[in-house]
C-alpha cells in the first residue's frame, strides 16, 4: 500500500490542477456572460430611449393653388394647425394673376392672405411664380413685381434655420423669365460659397430643367450640400435624383392637365424632416390629416357595441309544416334611440317572407326587440340572409350608416 502512494500524488495534483482549470474556465465563462449581457442590455436600451438630436425640425412644402380648388387648400391650411411646423413654404402661383389692374392684383392677394390667415403664428415663406409676377400680356410685370415686394419681401432671399439654410429663388424676374438672371446668379453663386450650413434646400417656382441655363444651375448647386430642390409649375408631383440633389415638383390644389394620381396627379403637400445629417420629405395626401377631435370616445364605444349586441350573426329557421320561423332579437346597447331597417333575402330570391315589408324598429336606450318572420321557400339552395341598416349621428354632426348582416340555417 506504502508503494502506491506516491505514484498516486501526481494524479492528485493533476486533479486539483483539473478543477481550478475548470472553475477559472467557468469563471471566465461567467464573466464572458456578464459583459456580453450588459452589452446587450445597452444596447437594448439605446435602441428603445430616444436620443435627442442636436437638429431637429419640419417644415412644409405647399404647391400652387390659384384659386383653383379653394375648398380643398383651405382643408389643407386648417390641416397643417395640427401638425405645427416650424415654417411654411409656398413654391408659387398663389393667386390667379395675369392682369392690367394693379387693383385686382391687390384684391387678389387679400384673398390670398385670409386663405392662409389660420397658419399664424406659423412663419410663410412665400416664392414668386409667373402668375404672382405677370400682367394680362403674361410677361413679368415691374409694377406687380413691386406688390409682391411690398407684402413678402424680396423675390430672392435666403435665411438659415438651425443646421440648414433655404434659398428662394425668382425664376420670373421682368426681363429674366424662365431663367435664373445674371445678378441672381452672382448673388446665388457668394451665397452657396459662404454658407456653412451642413444642408441647403432650394426653393423656385419653375422646372429647374426647364430654364434657359439650366445646367449652369445644376453645376453650381452640386458643388454644395444641397439636398433637395422644391418647385411646382405643371401641377402634379414627381421626384428625380440627379447628382445627389432631390429634384421634386409639387402641387397643391392648382388643376391638373391629367386625371391619373399615378402620375402625380394629386392634391398634396410635402413634409420635410431634418434630422442632424438626415434630410427626408413625403408627400401628404390632402385631407389625410384629422383633428385630434374627429373621433368621440361615445361614437367608438356605440358603435363597437352595435357590432357586438345589436344583433346575432346567425339565427336559426325553424319548420312549421310547410313555412319555417325566425326570431331575430335586436339590442340597443347604446344610450341613444336608434332605427333599424331590416331587409331580407336569399342570393337566388326564391325565399318569402312574411310580412313582406318589414316595419321600422324603433329602439330606445338599452332596449330590445323580438322581429319574428315566416318564410316560404320554393326549392332554394340558399338559405336567406338579413341586413340591418342603423343611421348613426357622431357627435359632431355627421351621419353614417351602421349595416350588420345576419345569416340563417335551417334547425335540425
Amino acid at each position: 500500500g506504502h508503494a502506491a502512494r506516491p505514484r498516486n500524488k501526481p494524479l492528485m495534483s493533476h486533479y486539483r490542477l483539473t478543477c481550478r482549470g475548470r472553475f477559472a474556465a467557468a469563471a471566465i465563462g461567467l464573466i464572458a456572460t456578464l459583459c456580453a449581457w450588459q452589452t446587450a442590455s445597452a444596447a437594448a436600451e439605446s435602441a428603445t430611449t430616444p436620443v435627442a438630436a442636436d437638429d431637429e425640425f419640419h417644415f412644409v412644402v405647399l404647391g400652387d393653388s390659384q384659386f383653383h380648388d379653394v375648398a380643398t387648400f383651405n382643408r389643407m391650411i386648417d390641416d397643417l394647425k395640427h401638425i405645427q411646423p416650424a415654417f411654411v413654404v409656398q413654391v408659387g402661383d398663389m393667386i390667379e394673376g395675369y392682369q392690367n389692374s394693379l387693383r385686382a392684383i391687390e384684391a387678389e392677394w387679400e384673398r390670398f392672405s385670409k386663405q392662409i390667415a389660420p397658419l399664424a403664428p406659423t412663419p410663410f415663406i412665400a416664392v414668386p411664380g409667373n402668375h404672382d409676377l405677370y400682367n394680362a400680356r403674361r410677361r413679368s410685370d415691374p409694377r406687380i413685381e413691386a406688390i409682391y415686394r411690398e407684402r413678402w419681401g424680396d423675390t430672392y432671399r435666403t435665411f438659415e434655420y438651425r443646421n440648414t439654410r433655404l434659398v428662394v429663388l425668382n425664376t420670373d424676374a421682368p426681363g429674366e423669365e424662365r431663367q435664373i438672371g445674371p445678378d441672381q446668379f452672382a448673388w446665388l453663386s457668394s451665397t452657396l460659397a459662404e454658407s456653412t450650413a451642413e444642408h441647403i434646400i432650394v426653393v423656385m417656382h419653375r422646372p429647374p430643367a426647364q430654364l434657359s441655363n439650366a445646367d449652369d444651375l445644376h453645376n453650381l448647386l452640386k458643388r454644395y450640400p444641397v439636398r433637395f430642390v422644391f418647385y411646382g409649375h405643371h401641377h402634379h408631383y414627381h421626384y428625380t435624383d440627379r447628382d445627389g440633389i432631390g429634384y421634386v415638383m409639387t402641387n397643391s390644389a392648382a388643376d391638373g392637365a391629367i386625371d391619373y394620381p399615378l402620375a402625380g396627379n394629386f392634391d398634396h403637400f410635402l413634409l420635410v424632416s431634418v434630422r442632424d445629417q438626415q434630410v427626408t420629405f413625403a408627400p401628404i395626401k390632402a385631407d389625410a390629416i384629422e383633428p385630434p377631435d374627429a373621433v368621440a370616445e361615445v361614437d367608438n364605444y356605440d358603435l363597437f357595441g352595435l357590432s357586438r349586441k345589436l344583433a346575432p350573426r346567425r339565427v336559426a329557421l325553424t319548420a312549421e309544416d310547410d313555412t319555417w320561423r325566425m326570431r331575430l332579437t335586436l339590442t340597443n346597447p347604446t344610450q341613444r334611440r336608434l332605427r333599424v331597417y331590416v331587409s331580407c333575402a336569399s342570393d337566388d330570391d326564391r325565399w318569402r317572407h312574411e310580412p313582406a315589408q318589414i316595419p321600422l324598429v324603433d329602439l330606445g336606450p338599452d332596449q330590445r326587440h323580438d322581429l319574428t318572420l315566416t318564410w316560404t321557400a320554393r326549392h332554394s339552395e340558399h338559405t336567406p340572409q338579413c341586413t340591418l341598416a342603423v343611421p348613426f349621428q357622431t357627435h359632431n354632426g355627421k351621419w353614417i350608416q351602421y349595416t350588420k348582416t345576419v345569416r340563417t340555417h335551417i334547425e335540425d
